[in-house]
């Protein structure tokens, strides 16, 4: 990504006008399709235009979600992502820890895949029962099988977790096949989600048009960038679905602010069990390399603030994770 920025992109973007992104967008993606139409190319392209909007808000003084159009809410739900299956005490005692915190949507990971047969599927089962015992049914529940499963490892897997109200499964099977997502979404009644590792436009409405998922997961920095993000955002909507990006980075936070179709953010707590095993080493968290990171309280995140993206660096935080 450094390579095609520093010898691509900037030759293109140096010396023009920031305030330009739409035409500096165009002219970026036609001369890096050489490189791949998704790829590291286009989340060159996706640093690059987040830089834009940076400079944008910057220049006007006023947070980026000003500048797409506005806040649409006064603060910003999430729901608690972690819930790694370490064992089933502690995955427990998380699940209550996000409870009590004000969490009322969470999300686990599932462990195990077809490699597994059905020990690893009964497991995954149990992984969702305890969440869903520990927190009783006013929670919603999420689960992320990151590209794991087969559909039909996925089809038997989806029917043993049924009756445990889950509010959507996520990335079930590799992000090429759009025609296996669509054959597990039309088997089940869970939500299927997908369209973190989809890039442009494009690619998303291939799964909007394809009838492959219930909720679309762009990632900012992958997809394009918030001006490619927006258009997304806007193809989705013509769907009726409903957009949850991928991660609750702030460029996520000044986006789901504007939006009108993206009801929750991505966050990302740091469970008291892990807390407590990095005092231990005195190590530093990597969500420390930026300043005043989002902080959720009760299952919300205020606006963020500051003018641009609202995205600071940690020169210290930096320093000790630098490789020689």
């Amino acid at each position: 990504i450094e390579t095609i920025v520093d010898e691509t992109l900037s030759k293109l973007v140096v010396g023009e006008d920031p305030r330009d992104r739409e035409r500096l967008w165009d002219i970026m993606y036609r001369a890096t399709i050489p490189f791949g139409r998704k790829g590291a190319a286009v989340e060159a392209i996706s640093a690059v235009d987040l830089a834009l909007w940076d400079i944008a808000g910057k220049e006007a003084e006023k947070p980026v979600y000003e500048l797409l159009g506005g806040p649409t809410t006064d603060e910003i739900d999430c729901y608690a992502s972690n819930l790694h299956p370490v064992d089933l005490d502690t995955l427990e005692r998380e699940a209550l820890e996000y409870a009590e915190a004000g969490f009322d949507a969470m999300k686990l990971r599932f462990k195990h895949g077809p490699e597994a047969g059905r020990a690893g599927m009964k497991e995954n089962e149990e992984i969702v029962k305890t969440v869903r015992d520990a927190v009783g049914h006013d929670i919603k529940i999420a689960g992320d099988a990151y590209m794991g499963w087969t559909v039909k490892y996925a089809k038997q897997m989806l029917d043993r977790l049924e009756k445990y109200d889950m509010e959507w499964v996520e990335e079930p099977v590799i992000p090429d096949d759009i025609k296996g997502y669509a054959e597990i979404r039309e088997s089940t009644s869970i939500p299927i989600s997908g369209g973190e590792h989809e890039f442009t436009r494009w690619g998303h409405e291939e799964l909007l048009e394809r009838e492959a998922v219930d909720i679309l997961q762009p990632d900012v920095h992958r997809c394009g960038g918030l001006t490619e993000l927006q258009k997304i955002d806007a193809l989705a909507s013509t769907h009726d679905v409903p957009v949850i990006p991928h991660s609750g980075t702030n460029p996520h936070l000044h986006f789901i602010a504007a939006s009108t179709n993206a009801p929750m953010a991505e966050y990302f707590p740091i469970p008291e069990w892990f807390q407590e095993q990095q005092a231990e080493k005195d190590s530093t968290y990597a969500d420390a390399i930026y300043e005043h990171p989002p902080d959720a309280r009760n299952g919300t995140i205020p606006l963020p603030e500051g003018v641009g993206l609202s995205s600071e660096l940690n020169r210290e935080a930096l320093d000790h994770f630098a490789v020689e």
